[in-house]
Order: structure tokens, then C-alpha cells, then sequence
């Protein structure tokens, strides 16, 4: 029996360094059928802004993502949950106006620009706690002791939930990317699924907040619960979000504090530019998340015949939006593999999305990483990775683009000191 030919897609090396089938994408095959399946990546930025423009022929409510099975072959499945299926309820990023809308003017009480900037100094003080247990060292493990756990510890505190509880959120919001990575063997999905039904801290903190006279409304549970109350949500749609925060929260900022800290470690020119003029640091946080966004793509379903890019499609296919191809599109962006500080419009890209499916939670992310680029900058007089930079690799996912692990070895000498060094 025939098999299917696997798309370079699924390929571990084009996984690890995806960039050049990107662009091979772009050239020649910008709406790409993947063999096997109804599903095509998009990856030319015009015809990404073309989809995102069009909800009511290109829905965000899908339930199935690509997948490679046990025997090699690459399918469309839903993550773990048999009775997911389309129609059912989009909550936020799957969710199509006018439910979008309703849903994220609930939750942008809590994450706008103005309230998110109004907990810089509490954020200020976690990343700044957090270097003080390694400059002294002289090194740490970036991901693991920085990036991992300083964002899902902010994403608690959002919810209202004590900091003991973001380990838990963590373990959830790790499980719900993982499910979606396509990459997961059947036994895996089984525990995968079971960890998702253990909401624990997140379900007692919410029938706390309904059960509440007058829930904190500083708070995702709090606002939540009283849009429940309201008759603004149900409470289905209430822990769909409370399932994206955990999820999307942490991920978002961790992967982009750990391409940032990456490529800073890799161009001390670039470090000491932004330390000499941190003004720039804000600019240097949007280039990191167009060279390399958090997540590799999002998934539209086709409602009805329609073509995209000379290429037709049938309703009930697939399109998986892929961001970082589009953000490289040498159409839209001069030297586009490059991080260029000075870009002109710096914001003009879809890292964090595009539209009304922009990232609610882009502000958290923004000024996380900013802070704590504008901290580790200020603290250290140069960093550097420890070790080969070529024995770095991501974790096997077709949704995100993490780092499994960064050391890097700190100095914090006075750069305006003079040198020590003794002459040959």
C-alpha cells in the first residue's frame, strides 16, 4: 500500500530551522496544500491580511490541527476532547464576531495598555529578584529559571490566584500547548487529557469570585465572574479564557524572552547599542517578535468555495496562517531576517496576530519583555551563551517556537572601568 509523502513540514530539521522553507513557501507556493490533508499554509503576508479581513468566509472556529500519526502519516485531528467539533463555541482566538468581540471587551478590563502598564513596577520587581540569584554566579538557565516561570507568575497574580498556584497554571497551560503540537502519540494525549481536567487553584479561585457579592474587578476571575452574573458570558466561555490565559499567557512572553535574550547573547554590538540607548529596547522587543513570533501560526476554516492566492479551496478546509513566514516577507519588510532597531513602523507585523484577532494579552507580553531586557541590559555588562549556540534547539511543536533550554554566562565588570588586563 502507497503512503502518503510526509511534508517537509513535519521534517525534524525543518523544524528545528524552518525559515528556509518559508521562504521556499513564499516564492513559489505561498497557499500550500500539505500532502495528505485539506489543509494549506498561507505564508505571504498580503494573503495572510487578506484571510484576517474576511472572517465571514475564513472562520477562526476550528477545532482540528495538523498532526503527523505513529505511522508517519500527517492528518487533521482535535487536540484530546472526542466531542470538540466545529460549531462549537469559539472562545477568543476561535471565537468569530460577535462572540469575539463580546468576549474580549470582558476581558480587556484587566489587560489594557493602561492597565497593564500600571503593574510595571510589580513586574519590575520579580525580574529584578530573579537576577540577583544569578549575577552573583555569574550564569544562569535562561528558560528554566527567567523566562518560564516569571510570566505564568504574572499571568496568576492576573487572575487573582496567590503565587503558590503558578506552578499549577504552568503544568495546565504547558499541557495545552503540548496537546496542539502535533507531535503527541496516542498514550500521550490520554494523560495529556486528564492533566486538562485538572483545573485545580483556576476552578476554586473562579467559584470563589461567583460566588462573591462584589468580585474583584482588577482581576480575571473577578471580572469573569461578574460578566457571568451580567449575562455577558456563560460560564463555559468564562473558562475558555481562563484556559487561553494559562496557556497562551505564559507561552507568548516566555518564547519571546527567549529568542530575545538569545539573539542578544549571540550580537554584543546590539547589547551594548540598547544599553548605551535604552529608548530603543521597546523597538528591539517588536523586532524579536517579527523574526521569530511565539507562535508558528493559527488555524482558519474555510466556509464556503472560495480561492486565496490563485489556489482553490473547499469549504470545510483548512488554513494554518503562518506568521513567521509572513513576517519575513521581503514584499513587506527591508532585510527581513535581520532585527533592525530603526525599522519604520516597528509594529507593523502579526506576531502577536493581526485585526480582531490581535493578542489581547500583546500588552503583557510587550512590557514584560521590555522590562526585563531593560534589566538584564542594565545589570550586566555583557552576556553570553554558554556553550555552542549550535547545541540550542526548540521544542518539537508545529505551534510554537520555544527554546527548550538558554545558559548563558553573565558579567556585571564595570564597562567604564579600565582594563586589568596585564600586557604579554
Amino acid at each position: 500500500m502507497a503512503t502518503t509523502a510526509v511534508d517537509p513540514l513535519f521534517d525534524p530539521v525543518v523544524l528545528e530551522q524552518p525559515h528556509g522553507y518559508y521562504a521556499e513557501l513564499r516564492q513559489s507556493d505561498p497557499v500550500h496544500r500539505v500532502e495528505g490533508t485539506n489543509a494549506f499554509l498561507v505564508s505571504r503576508l498580503d494573503l495572510i491580511h487578506e484571510v484576517i479581513a474576511n472572517p465571514t468566509v475564513y472562520s477562526s472556529n476550528s477545532s482540528e490541527f495538523l498532526y503527523v500519526g505513529e505511522d508517519g502519516q500527517p492528518g487533521l485531528r482535535p487536540p484530546v476532547d472526542a466531542h470538540v467539533g466545529d460549531g462549537m463555541p469559539g472562545v477568543l482566538a476561535t471565537a468569530d464576531p460577535p462572540d469575539h468581540g463580546r468576549q474580549r471587551k470582558v476581558l480587556s478590563r484587566v489587560l489594557s495598555t493602561g492597565a497593564i502598564n500600571a503593574r510595571e513596577d510589580e513586574f519590575r520587581q520579580l525580574i529584578d529578584s530573579a537576577l540577583d540569584r544569578h549575577l552573583s554566579a555569574g550564569r544562569v538557565e535562561w528558560m528554566g529559571e527567567v523566562a518560564e516561570p516569571l510570566p505564568i507568575m504574572m499571568v496568576t497574580r492576573l487572575m487573582g490566584l496567590a503565587d503558590r498556584a503558578a506552578p499549577a497554571l504552568k503544568e495546565q497551560g504547558d499541557a495545552s500547548v503540548e496537546q496542539i503540537s502535533g507531535f503527541v502519540p496516542e498514550a500521550r494525549r490520554r494523560v495529556l487529557q486528564e492533566k486538562m481536567t485538572e483545573l485545580g487553584p483556576v476552578v476554586e479561585g473562579y467559584m470563589a469570585a461567583r460566588s462573591a457579592t462584589d468580585p474583584d474587578q482588577s482581576t480575571v476571575l473577578g471580572v469573569c465572574a461578574r460578566a457571568v452574573a451580567d449575562g455577558q458570558l456563560s460560564d463555559m466561555e468564562a473558562f475558555g479564557i481562563l484556559g487561553i490565559l494559562m496557556a497562551a499567557g505564559g507561552e507568548s512572553t516566555t518564547s519571546l524572552l527567549g529568542f530575545g535574550a538569545h539573539t542578544l547573547a549571540e550580537q554584543p554590538e546590539l547589547q551594548d547599542r540598547l544599553r548605551d540607548q535604552p529608548a530603543l529596547i521597546p523597538a528591539f522587543v517588536e523586532e524579536a517578535c517579527r523574526v521569530e513570533p511565539p507562535f508558528r501560526g493559527h488555524y482558519r476554516r474555510v466556509l464556503s468555495d472560495t480561492t486565496l492566492g490563485g489556489v482553490a479551496l473547499a469549504a470545510g478546509s483548512r488554513l494554518v496562517l503562518l506568521w513567521p513566514a509572513a513576517n519575513r516577507d521581503p514584499e513587506a519588510y527591508s532585510q527581513p531576517d535581520q532585527i533592525d532597531v530603526h525599522r519604520g513602523n516597528p509594529r507593523q507585523h502579526v506576531g502577536f496576530g493581526w485585526g480582531i484577532h490581535l493578542c489581547v494579552g500583546a500588552p503583557l507580553a510587550r512590557l514584560e519583555a521590555r522590562v526585563t531586557f531593560e534589566r538584564l541590559l542594565a545589570r550586566t555588562s555583557s552576556f553570553s551563551i554558554e556553550g555552542a549556540s549550535d547545541g540550542l534547539f526548540h521544542h518539537k511543536s508545529l505551534m510554537v517556537r520555544r527554546l527548550v533550554e538558554l545558559p548563558l554566562t553573565l558579567r556585571t565588570e564595570d564597562r567604564s572601568a579600565p582594563s586589568t588586563t596585564v600586557p604579554a
